[in-house]
């Protein structure tokens, strides 16, 4: 394993793994990704976005466990998130209960569309229908919201708190061989650590930067798909805090934990609306937010690499005239 996350103090030894998932693009641009153990073996996590290159109120994912919702009904939404321009700061909703929150969001844009059309009808003369449309339901599930925050302008050093306990993305070059060893800038893959004693808790592999070939299954729910890299996470069992850290830096890094909440707008906190933390969740609600964090700083990284450059490009050929 690589040094520390500071940089200083020897390199530890890597955990051993307990599960390994494989991150696959199932449509073009990335509308539809999946996680799955194998190639052959049915989605653990599906998650969907319908516009994922455009701007930032129209980034929209939605996180399922289980395969792709199309062909598999049972399948339920534990995830949600919203980002700021130049994917900077990430808001997560977490917890069974995100299905029933997007149900009753649904429910409200039905009930808004009878009443334009009963409000229509009046103006003709006509008599109103009556509405039909079922009433919004108490959210169970948990509801937990986790804010992840870019450590500086286009770092890759992402950092989030899931139930009490700190973690941080960040590039790794723990996976590169021979020559380039030792060059930075150029790995795409990722590592998650515990904040508190740096150890390790995940990586990313990413895949080869080659043109992927398409996995064909030959049938729903999953078609066609393209391999990514793959998602490992490690043993953490260790009591958290049994490790020293460089003082200062976990001093930066405990003040950067409550400037999250500043960065938030007044016209956010509509965001902590639903939340229900005390709500039923029948999964380990660490393990889903390690593969949804790990998804959303890969996606990001990825626009990131090639958009930026295009958008610095086009303002600099505006300017020009």
């Amino acid at each position: 394993m690589d040094q520390n996350p500071t940089g200083q103090g020897p390199s530890r030894p890597t955990p051993p793994p307990v599960s390994s998932l494989r991150l696959y693009r199932r449509l073009f641009k990335g509308r539809k990704q999946l996680f799955s153990e194998s190639d052959t073996a049915p989605a653990s996590y599906f998650l969907t976005n319908r516009i994922p290159h455009k701007h930032s109120l129209q980034w929209r994912p939605l996180f399922y466990r289980g395969d792709n919702p199309k062909y598999t009904p049972e399948a339920t939404i534990i995830g949600r998130a919203r980002r700021t321009a130049m994917w900077g700061t990430f808001r997560v909703w977490m917890g069974d209960g995100v299905q029933e929150v997007v149900e009753n969001e649904r429910r409200r844009r039905e009930r808004r569309k009878a009443e334009r059309k009963n409000k229509w009808r009046k103006r003709f003369g006509k008599e109103p229908k009556a509405i039909e449309v079922e009433e919004e339901k108490e959210v169970r599930g948990k509801v937990v919201l986790v804010r992840m925050q870019r450590m500086g302008f286009l770092s890759r050093r992402v950092e989030f708190e899931v139930e009490g306990v700190r973690y941080r993305w960040s590039g790794t070059r723990m996976f590169a061989t021979g020559s380039m060893a030792g060059v930075k800038g150029w790995s795409h893959c990722m590592k998650l650590i515990r904040i508190s004693d740096h150890a390790l808790i995940a990586t990313f592999e990413r895949r080869l930067l080659v043109l992927p070939r398409s996995i064909k299954t030959g049938g729903p729910p999953n078609k066609s798909k393209s391999f990514l890299g793959t998602l490992t996470v490690y043993d953490r069992s260790n009591p958290v805090g049994t490790h020293g850290g460089n003082g200062r830096y976990d001093l930066v890094t405990n003040l950067m934990a409550h400037v999250d909440a500043a960065n938030t707008k007044p016209s956010d906190l509509k965001d902590e609306e639903n939340l229900n933390p005390d709500g039923t969740h029948a999964g380990n609600l660490t393990d889903d937010a390690i593969a949804f964090t790990c998804w959303i700083v890969v996606e990001a990284e990825h626009r990131l690499r090639h958009k930026a450059p295009d958008f610095l490009e086009e303002v600099a050929e505006n300017a020009q005239g």
